[in-house]
Order: structure tokens, then sequence, then C-alpha cells
């Protein structure tokens, strides 16, 4: 249950600290006494959305901060520890700072966690429930959950059996799509298939080859212009070419010769020349030896080219390249087998439809049934709270072929009502007034609040649309809830307020230059003074004094 709520620095609330106890906790004030900002407040510790707007004037930032206790028998163990809670005496610390840039702080047992986290503790811990809820109500495509939230574990595990049966059946269907292709189609994509496998086996390019072919690439380019230079210098040493400067040389030594025999004194020279002729015959022999690469530069670059164009189109990378070989082979091999496949799809898909069905039947058979019962008690309820002669029922309707399945079965709810006797059941929405719809969901909420395993209720001026008898009826309706859980009603009503275990006061101080929230709990002439005042408006006055005691001894 809830130990205390402080709230500080909250729009006009300055600072509000309060202790409820056990049983029915009242809430009354007049109005913009600030009674909706303790829902709000609350609200923002089970993780809603709330803006910087509600940090007061001039401060800093605003805090709301919970106790609970008994919490070892609302959140499941798994929960705690997920997040890392430890939990002393069984107590547990919401607390959450709004600062006024709009950024939370949230703390659980001191240590830091995000909002979300609020969101699922505060799920087994808080309810709220306010007058917005009759759209629910209204709603009959929420009258579904509902009907589950009725049945809570006896549905579950059928739920969730169906659901992993239905990704079954839908994965079945995906497959069975990629098998259908039109004939001429199919031919036409296993034909660019080919094609694609093709191009992509025949180059045979490895992971890190473009570094590879790129390095050789630099190498080439420099043994290219070492071949230039080799090839001129071969050239002018060749002995074989008559014009080559060498063989013209060896000319020139043989007419040195002729010149020596004529005069000696050209044998020097002549021999010089000889000596020189075989030092280049030497140098032409070294250079012969010199060979030209054989890899081809335009060989590799053509390499290189037609691994880029292949990965540019085929994944942008070796590996990417790789993969769609792999997904192409597979989709080729589909295509292929594809009559093949689908007959064996269908077999699988009639087989998983069948068991869906027969998941889908068990599902409705526990709706049906809930139906009557959740129906029985409403109706119990909703003419203990005043609607005598009111008629409810709960209509199936199977959802249509296009559309059969949904994550929870096929089934779709409608509630109907009728509020006189002999007419005709008709949609809730069509039917019931504002007050009637108020008596039908506080009905529903009590009657799921029963069986529900979250310790605090909180019902917001839910009441709303109802007075008189069905106000007493309300009033006795909450009394009985609140055996089973921590009750806070937020009400206008004296009848209602007058059912109360402990009763608050919400009240604007505007004494001095700033409005500020009060929360009083009231003793009981200040509780006879309160009831007073919702009855008749006027808390002085003492016939209302007199029925006010009266109607709380009435519901002590």
């Amino acid at each position: 249950m809830l130990l205390s709520l402080t709230i500080q620095d909250f729009a006009i609330v300055e600072y509000a600290s309060f202790t409820p106890g056990k049983g029915l906790n009242i809430l009354t004030g007049e109005t913009g006494a600030g009674k909706s900002l303790i829902i709000d407040a609350i609200s923002a510790l089970l993780g809603h959305r709330i803006g910087r707007d509600y940090v007061r004037k001039d401060a800093d930032k605003a805090v709301i901060e919970a106790v609970f206790d008994g919490i070892a028998e609302v959140v499941p163990e798994e929960v705690l520890s997920e997040y890392g809670i430890e939990t002393e005496d069984d107590t547990l610390i919401l607390l959450r700072e709004i600062s006024k840039d709009g950024r939370s702080l949230v703390r659980v047992n001191g240590r830091t966690m995000p909002v979300s986290v609020l969101k699922t503790i505060g799920s087994y811990l808080i309810d709220i429930h306010g007058q917005h809820d009759q759209q629910t109500i209204f709603d009959s495509s929420k009258h579904l959950s509902i009907l589950d939230d009725y049945l809570g574990d006896k549905i579950t595990p059928h739920i969730r059996a169906f659901s992993e049966k239905l990704d079954e059946y839908r994965d079945i269907l995906q497959k069975r799509k990629q098998y259908e292709t039109d004939p001429e189609k199919s031919r036409q994509m296993q034909d660019l298939l080919t094609y694609q496998i093709h191009e992509i086996e025949q180059g045979a390019f490895t992971e890190g080859e473009e570094e590879e072919l790129v390095e050789k690439l630099k190498i080439l380019k420099q043994e290219e212009k070492k071949n230039f230079h080799l090839s001129f210098v071969q050239g002018a040493l060749s002995t074989e070419d008559s014009e080559s400067p060498l063989s013209s040389l060896q000319v020139a030594a043989e007419h040195l010769d002729a010149l020596a025999l004529i005069d000696p004194s050209y044998a020097e020279s002549a021999q010089q020349l000889r000596s020189s002729i075989l030092d280049l015959e030497g140098m032409h022999d070294f250079f012969s030896d010199s060979k030209i690469n054989a890899e081809s530069y335009d060989d590799v670059e053509s390499r290189l080219e037609s691994l880029r164009s292949c990965t540019m189109k085929y994944g942008g990378s070796v590996s990417a390249m790789n993969a769609f070989l792999e997904d192409a082979k597979n989709r080729l091999e589909m295509l292929k087998e594809g009559d093949t496949r689908i007959k064996q799809l269908n077999v699988e898909r009639a087989r998983v439809e069948k068991e869906l069905i027969a998941l889908a039947d068990t599902i409705h058979d526990l709706r049906v049934e809930a139906g009557k019962k959740l129906a029985s008690d409403i109706v119990s309820e909703v003419q203990f709270l005043g609607l005598p002669n009111a008629s409810f029922e709960v209509s199936f309707t199977k959802r249509p072929k296009e559309r059969f399945f949904s994550k929870t079965g096929y089934d779709e709810v409608e509630f109907l009502f009728s509020a006189n006797k002999g007419e005709d059941l008709k949609p809730l929405s069509k039917t019931a007034s504002g007050g009637e719809a108020a008596r039908i969901m506080l009905a529903i909420k009590t009657i799921l609040a029963r069986a529900d395993a979250t310790p605090v209720l909180i019902f917001d001026e839910v009441d709303s649309g109802i007075s008189g008898e069905a106000a007493k009826a309300v009033s006795q309706s909450m009394k009985k809830l609140s055996k089973f859980h921590q009750l806070f009603c937020v009400t206008h009503m004296g009848q209602i307020a007058a059912a109360a275990d402990q009763h608050f006061f919400i009240s604007k101080d505007q004494s001095g230059e700033r409005t500020k929230t009060n929360i009083a709990e009231l003793g009981d002439s200040g509780r006879i003074m309160e009831v007073a005042r919702l009855l008749s408006g006027n808390s002085a006055d003492e016939q209302s004094q007199r029925l006010a005691k009266n109607l709380i001894d009435e519901r002590r």
C-alpha cells in the first residue's frame, strides 16, 4: 500500500505531504483547490509525461516522492532483479524530479533509473480510473481487452500460444508469397540471376584483392619507366643493328686498324677503341640479360576495373558481393523449385491453420463463458448502483475472413445494454446516458478490481453524473472494494465522502502573495463539516451537519 506521498513545488503546491491509511481514502476540496494536481503528481510517479509547466514559479524543480510497502506481494521478483532494485523491509521509494528546463530525474530506492522503469514498476502498484474511462466503455474496440482483463490468467497462456502459432502461420504465408510469381517474370528473373551468378563467379574476386592490385599497379608503373630507358640502352648497344652506335664504332675501329697499317702512330688509338668496344659489348651482354616484367600493366589495370565494376553492381565490397552471390543462388534455387515448394507450403499452411483455428476456438469458448458471467456480474452491480431494470450482454462476432486472425484470436466483442425493462439490447454507446455509463464503468472497474492484484486504486471523480440513492450505492460499492485494495477517491459528493476511512481536505491558501495548496486530514468534526458542505453547500447549516453525521455513522 501507499504509506506516504510528498509533493514539493508542483504547480501551486509549494509543499504537501500526507499519509493515507488502509481502506477508503477520500479527497475533497473546493473547485480549483488542486485535487487534480494530486492525481497529476501520482501520474508523474507512474512514468507519465509531465511538462516543465508543472514546476512552481521561481522554483528550480518539482519533486514527488512516494513510499510503498508490501512490495514482495505485488511486484514480481524478476522485475526487481532486472533493474537491480533491492528492497529493505519490503519497502519501495519512488522519487521523480522535474527541472524547470524539462529534464527528469528518477530514483528508485535511491538508485537513478530511466523514466520507463516507473511505468513498469508503477503498473504493479497503482491503477488510476478517471472520468475519461467512460470513453473506453463507449469504444467497442476496447471491449475485447476488458473481457480478457476479466478472464486474467485463465486466458493469458492460450493467447500466448495462439500468438506464437500465428507468427508461424504468417511466416509460411510470407515464404509462399516469395515462390508465387508470374511464370514469365520467373523466367526473366532466372535469366538475370544466372547472368549475375556467372559474372561474379567468373571474376573469382577475393577479399583484399583490390588493395593488392592497386599496389601491383604502382610497382608496374615503375617497371614501365625502367623498361623505357632499358630498351633505349639495349638499342644503342645492339650488335645486330647496323645503324646502332656500337655497330658504327666497330666500323670505325676497322678503319682505324687500316690507318695504323699505313701510319703506325694510329696503332695506340686503334687499340684503345678496340678495348672500348669490348667494354661496350660486355655492357650489351649485361643489358641483354635484363628481362622486362612479363605481367602486363594493362592486364592488371583491366582486372582492377573489372573488380570495381563488379563490386559497385553487387554491394560495394567483395564481402557484400559474395553475400549477394549466395542470396542469388538461393533465389535461383527457389524459383527453380517453386512449384514443389509451394505445394509443400500449402500442406504446412493447412496444418498450421487447423491448429490456429483450434486455439482460437478454445479462446472463443473461454470468452463466451466469461462473457456470460461478466454480464451477470455487471447486471448485479449496476442494479445495486441504482439501475434495477438494466440488462447487459457481451456480443460476439467473428472477424471478416480477409482479416480473420488478429494477435488475440478471431473474436470481435461489443457490449450491449438496456436501461429499461422491455427495451431491446443495443450497443452501449447508443443507449447509455452519461450517468448510466458512469455506473456501468464503475461496475466494470469494481468487478475487475476484485481480481486485480494492484494494491492501490484511484478513482478520480468517477461519480460524475450520479446522485441520490445511486450515490449511496456507489459509496457502498467502494466501501466493499476497499476491503481488497487501498482506495483513493476524489469526489464532490457527500454521500460518497461519508464512507471514508480517512478523509483529506485540499484547500487553497491565498493569504500571502502566492497561492498555495494545502492537504489536511480531517478529524471527526472536520469530516462532518466537509460532508455537510458537499451535501448543501453550507458547512455551518445544522440540518446539513446532522445529515452528514448520520451518513458517516451509517457507513462506518
